[in-house]
């Protein structure tokens, strides 16, 4: 692979640390997918799990008996687990309960499944790769937590999380036990975060109810035995490992031990805890904390130099604009209007519609959601999983959401309603939203009871991919086709303290004055991962400026970056 000089990317930027550069993927020789071209300028997103070798079902354990965590579903994990440039697939899977295990006595055991990505094509490499959990799994977050520079994988279960350490082979060993990080309690989504800037990765977790088979309430609607609501079981508090380990690759070997800190840092409140997210909202340099609730109040927990205070009601972030509490599920940030400060997107049950807070630039936030067009999209849709991402690379943010009742006979009680729905994508028009899910593809017609989503690049080929989840079924691959008729830039940084490089930001500004930000970070959307690179959609521009401020502190500005690439910075120690 051919190494740029630094005077090639834009040089060195004064008394700041080198910039490395590798450009890996070229627009002329990107392309990893096979399949029909689009017709003239039209984007089509196209199903192809099964095709491209996913042959992955999940198995949600229904025995009726209604247990609660039948209808939650599990996520999904983007992951380059061999660190060869392609995007791999992890999948979370549920596993039987009573009466369906009764059933299926002598069959093998639902496990979670890893698909290893052979330039678009994918092989599942489960067995003696140490990824089959065989345990109810429900979400998956990727982090390089032992600094050795590949990543590791935390999935959280219906009873004990499970820490995976990669060798850096895609081969990973179970070290829960040894890092302390074993929750026993319903956990739904997770992320990685240097919370305290110290150089490694923590780990977060929400928690869900204090549901076990032995509290099992029978709830009916009408006459028929369905899910109950949240209120039937308890909220949990949430959990915060900071990571005691040594932040150097050269201990990596041994495996990172954690602390629960989870009161000392002062995230000890209570929710129905489904979302997480990460953002530096406030852009004072640290990484703060959105955590969606089912049916209770919301959390936007400020990082204040490593200990945390819940700001969402001053903030406008806890409750809608009626000063409701909404049933949050799924959870991004993203600057939808590109003024550079992120806005936040809640996605919430039928007839609350979903929630997008926009940032005013000074860390508050407001309700939006009707004045850009996301209300009524989202009015009669029970929506799970959503993701921020420029589909069309036309340098607004677009947004995907799925959706699926959480009532498996909710036709019966409403006839306006369904179990299984379609998933939607909203098309960001300078700052307003349009749903043009209808003008996508057969992708966008998939009736399923969907609940989790991951973004990536998977083909390589400058175009936002999309994996969905769903109950007792097949997921879905939507592969995006023609999304890259626009030029586009694909990111990926390597940290000096960390490699991972959790927590930067950057600003990509093309020559018409246009200006993003990402923010590099784990979790959003619900149960799910995502690509680590980051995606800029260019429109019309050739060339791009990037400034990137890392962990630290440390700026550094690349000058004319050509469009259509993938490019690789390396922050190398300042000395």
């Amino acid at each position: 692979m051919p190494t740029i000089e630094p005077s090639s990317c834009g040089g060195r930027h004064p008394d700041r640390a080198w910039l490395w550069c590798w450009m890996v993927i070229g627009l002329g020789a990107c392309s990893g997918s096979s399949g029909p071209e689009p017709e003239g300028d039209r984007i089509v997103f196209t199903e192809v799990a099964e095709n491209s070798g996913i042959d992955f079902v999940h198995v949600n354990g229904f025995s009726g008996e209604y247990y609660y965590v039948e209808t939650f579903g599990s996520g999904a994990a983007f992951v380059d687990v061999d660190g060869d440039g392609w995007q791999d697939v992890y999948l979370a899977n549920g596993t039987l309960l009573a009466a369906s295990a009764d059933s299926a006595r002598n069959a093998a055991p639902p496990i979670n499944r890893l698909y290893r990505n052979e330039r678009a094509a994918f092989t599942d490499v489960t067995e003696g790769s140490g990824t089959g959990d065989a345990g109810y799994s429900v979400g998956c977050a990727i982090g390089d937590y032992d600094n050795d520079g590949d990543q590791d994988i935390y999935v959280t279960n219906f009873e004990t999380n499970s820490l995976l350490q990669n060798d850096g082979t895609g081969h990973f060993q179970d070290v829960t036990t040894d890092a302390g990080v074993g929750d026993r309690r319903w956990s739904t989504s997770a992320g990685f975060f240097d919370y305290d800037n110290d150089g490694d990765l923590d780990l977060m977790a929400v928690n869900y109810v204090d549901f076990h088979f032995h509290n099992n309430v029978v709830c009916k609607k009408g006459k028929n035995r369905s899910y109950c609501e949240p209120e039937s079981y308890e909220p949990l508090g949430d959990v915060l490992y900071r990571n005691d380990g040594q932040s150097s690759a050269s201990t990596s070997s041994e495996a990172s031990t954690f602390t629960d800190v989870t009161e000392a840092a002062g995230m000890s409140l209570l929710g129905r805890g489904l979302g997480l997210a990460f953002s530096d909202f406030d852009q004072d340099g640290d990484t703060d904390v959105y955590v969606a609730n089912d049916g209770t109040m919301n959390f936007l927990y400020e990082n204040r130099q490593g200990s945390f205070v819940e700001v969402g009601l001053h903030a406008g972030a806890r409750y809608n604009a009626d000063g409701m509490a909404e049933a949050g599920m799924g959870v991004d940030f993203g600057d939808v209007d590109n003024d550079g400060s992120l806005d936040l997107y809640v996605t919430n049950f039928s007839g609350e519609t979903n929630t997008l807070y926009v940032n005013n630039t000074r860390g508050e936030f407001h309700d939006a959601t009707s004045r850009i067009g996301l209300a009524h999209p989202s009015y009669m849709a029970l929506g799970f999983g959503a993701k921020f991402m420029d589909y069309d690379n036309d340098r607004f943010l677009d947004l995907f959401v799925v959706n699926g009742h959480v009532m498996d006979i909710i036709a019966e009680v409403n006839p306006e309603q369904t179990y299984a729905q379609s998933n939607q994508m909203m098309r960001n028009v300078s700052g307003q939203f349009e749903e043009v899910s209808a003008t996508l593809g057969a992708g966008l017609e998939v009736v399923e009871v969907s609940r989790g989503a991951a973004v990536a690049d998977y083909d390589n080929d400058g175009d936002l991919d999309i994996l969905v989840t769903n109950i007792a079924a097949r997921p879905t691959l939507l592969r995006n086709d023609g999304g890259n008729a626009q030029h586009w830039l694909m990111v990926e940084l390597v940290g000096a303290r960390h490699r991972d490089a959790l927590g930067s930001r950057v600003l990509c500004t093309t020559s018409d004055g246009t200006s993003q930000v990402r923010e590099r970070q784990s979790a959003s959307s619900y149960l799910s991962s995502h690509d680590h690179r980051l995606h800029f959609g260019l429109g019309d521009a050739l060339a791009a400026d990037l400034d990137i401020t890392w962990p630290d502190g440390t700026l550094q500005h690349v000058s004319a970056v050509p469009a259509n690439q993938l490019l690789r910075i390396e922050q190398a120690t300042v000395k």
